[in-house]
């Protein structure tokens, strides 16, 4: 209400200048700012907290470019066409009244998604702080978990030794499964790696200290580290392994094939790596996200309101999210289909279903966590049971029997 009381006034005060005796007078830089703040809010190109501050300006007799990089302080006539502003006075149609109701109702809207976007925000930060760590991953053919006691457990293909987890691994906080390598974050919080190291994607670089989580890719291998920034090492062919120094901080990443995507702090997506597909252009139109998760050729996020927005190739319906999917509590991409939790725990997937990987079984129930590989996917139950299906080439579908599950999804 305040921000409405702020620039109505003054485009009220604008507004009586344009119906009184200095209508076609030469315009102050007050009246050219009044008129330049309502065309930017007109086309949108001005944000809550920055008209807030322009409208103080304002009222202290002081002119910021609004379009300056710098915030230099210049008088309005240095920068503004002055057509902008003279438009206001010259139109015969312009009705001051009609201006003062687009004004208050512009402005009430305006409010009302700032308190949305507030609330988001808040909804997201509470999200980001329930997301629990990975416990269970699943690869292109094998699978890891982190059992009760903190140590680990891989099971399906290990043509590459992915699943021989070292015996001096010791207790483990989280555990990412990829094409043939698996990484792992250690209980002090450093990273060891074990399989494929064609492209140096179990070599975990000397200087990596301390790390907060972990992603596997095909090839590569990418962390968040104890600071906030991402790191990543291995196949680097398409440059996924460059992460962008305009990142910043970030809450989560994931590696996928060639490319990888982090979710920032701010809640906003940045992609880079192969983009053949359109894979890493983020849509413009997704907003804050709670969690990502990369496939293929493909990007999906799970927005701040629990919907599902992917982009990238869609050979498979992969990017194609039923209609009725509803609210969700996370997503998981890998090869060319999507699985979700929904917000009542059930379980909807979509895209390739060539060895049933999208055939949720009848009897699955409620699940807290889904993860999906190139042809399988597994679930944690509510009662915090295993169950995989789709391919079983290599066994990674058998959810070994020694696997006493306990309620809160973890393993022992």
């Amino acid at each position: 209400m305040e921000l409405e009381m702020k620039l109505t006034t003054l485009i009220l005060t604008f507004i009586f200048c344009l119906t009184s005796v200095c209508a076609h007078a030469t315009l102050s830089d007050t009246d050219r700012y009044v008129a330049l703040l309502a065309d930017m809010l007109e086309r949108k190109a001005i944000a809550d907290d920055e008209l807030v501050q322009l409208i103080e300006n304002a009222e202290q007799g002081r002119v910021i470019n609004p379009i300056s990089q710098e915030r230099a302080d210049i008088r309005v006539s240095d920068f503004i066409d002055h057509a902008v502003a003279q438009k206001w006075v010259d139109e015969a149609e312009l009705d001051p009244q009609k201006v003062a109701k687009w004004a208050r109702e512009k402005l009430v809207e305006q409010e009302r998604l700032r308190k949305k976007r507030k609330q988001v925000q808040q909804d997201t930060k509470r999200a980001w702080k329930e997301l629990p760590p990975e416990r269970l991953s699943v690869g292109s053919g094998h699978i890891c978990a982190v059992k009760a006691d903190g140590l680990a457990k891989c099971w399906g293909s290990n043509r590459s030794g992915q699943c021989d987890v070292p015996s001096d691994l010791g207790v483990v906080q989280s555990i990412s499964a990829g094409v043939a390598h698996t990484c792992a974050v250690r209980e002090d919080g450093t990273v060891r790696c074990f399989g494929n190291n064609e492209y140096g994607q179990r070599g975990v670089p000397s200087d990596l200290g301390v790390v907060q989580s972990i992603s596997a890719g095909s090839m590569h291998s990418c962390v968040v580290k104890a600071d906030g920034t991402a790191k990543c090492w291995g196949d680097n062919r398409y440059g996924q392994c460059d992460v962008p120094s305009s990142l910043g901080v970030v809450r989560s990443i994931s590696a996928g094939d060639y490319h990888t995507c982090a979710v920032k702090a701010d809640g906003t997506v940045k992609c880079w790596g192969d983009d053949y597909y359109g894979k890493c252009d983020v849509p413009a139109d997704l907003g804050v996200a709670q969690s990502l998760s990369v496939g293929r050729a493909y990007s999906c996020a799970v927005k701040a309101e629990g919907t599902v927005k992917c982009w990238g190739s869609n050979d498979s319906g992969q990017l194609d999210a039923p209609s009725n999917l509803g609210n969700v509590k996370s997503v998981s991409s890998a090869g060319y289909r999507t699985c979700a939790v929904r917000a009542d725990g059930v379980v909807k997937c979509w895209g390739d279903n060539d060895a049933g990987q999208c055939d949720v079984p009848s009897d699955l129930g409620v699940v807290q966590s889904i993860s999906v590989g190139d042809e399988h996917t597994c679930a944690v139950k509510a009662d915090g049971t295993v169950k995989c299906w789709g391919d079983n080439n290599s066994g990674q579908s058998d959810v070994p029997t020694d696997l006493v599950v306990l309620a809160n999804g973890l393993m022992k």
